[in-house]
């Protein structure tokens, strides 16, 4: 089976690259700016900026299953615009690209909360994406809107920490009726939901809580 993914570099971008690779008769392509750390011989790094045509270099994949984990901070970015550019111009670019190379499945993380008419710039750029994902010609949409991801991280985000750290405190809250949308998620365990929809892709558009997430 093949796999496109792009964001393997990123928290849940690795543990999908990381569940995917111990299948030996999967082919992994990963799409991004850097070369994943971790290496496999059927994972296959395509270099790619999200703006410029994207070229295969060599294989083309077989009709796979797309997964974009793509997503940055408005700290990271520095501007609003810089962030729109990431986490809804290059989020589009690659669906647009997958939908032309004929993907069977579509797999999209945004976030809990995310709404197209959200007060919150964050939460609105999410749903504007989502909103322009539904648009696509795919036989099958899956979207995740995982709340704050628990994990390990390459780069330092104090704040998530913290929050983190807050939130295991205060985990028995969670367990509440209405809550567990709120709830860390560990970024595991959003990668085993994506590739368990991987493996039966239902048709048509799918959006996954957080709550279903934890739950999966």
């Amino acid at each position: 089976m093949d796999y496109v993914l792009a964001g393997a570099t990123g928290l849940i971008g690795n543990e999908v690259l990381r569940l995917l690779v111990q299948e030996p008769q999967n082919r992994v392509f990963c799409l991004g700016r850097r070369e994943p750390k971790l290496k496999s011989p059927n994972a296959t790094f395509v270099a790619w900026d999200f703006t410029s045509p994207l070229r295969w270099a060599g294989v083309v994949p077989e009709t796979p299953h797309a997964i974009c984990t793509l997503g940055t901070t408005m700290k990271k970015a520095g501007s609003q615009d810089a962030f729109r550019q990431v986490d809804f111009g290059y989020v589009l670019a690659f669906a647009r690209a997958m939908e032309q190379l004929g993907a069977r499945s579509l797999h999209v993380v945004t976030a809990h909360g995310a709404d197209p008419n959200s007060l919150f710039f964050y939460n609105r750029v999410k749903g504007e994406t989502e909103r322009e994902l539904c648009q696509l010609s795919l036989p099958a949409l899956h979207i995740y809107r995982p709340s704050l991801l628990l994990g390990e991280r390459d780069e330092s985000r104090p704040m998530e920490s913290i929050a983190a750290t807050v939130a295991g405190l205060i985990s028995p809250l969670f367990r509440l009726p209405g809550l567990a949308n709120v709830a860390p998620v560990p970024a595991t365990r959003v990668a085993q939901a994506i590739v368990r929809a991987c493996q039966n892709p239902s048709p048509g558009v799918h959006i996954h809580t957080n709550q279903e997430i934890l739950q999966s």
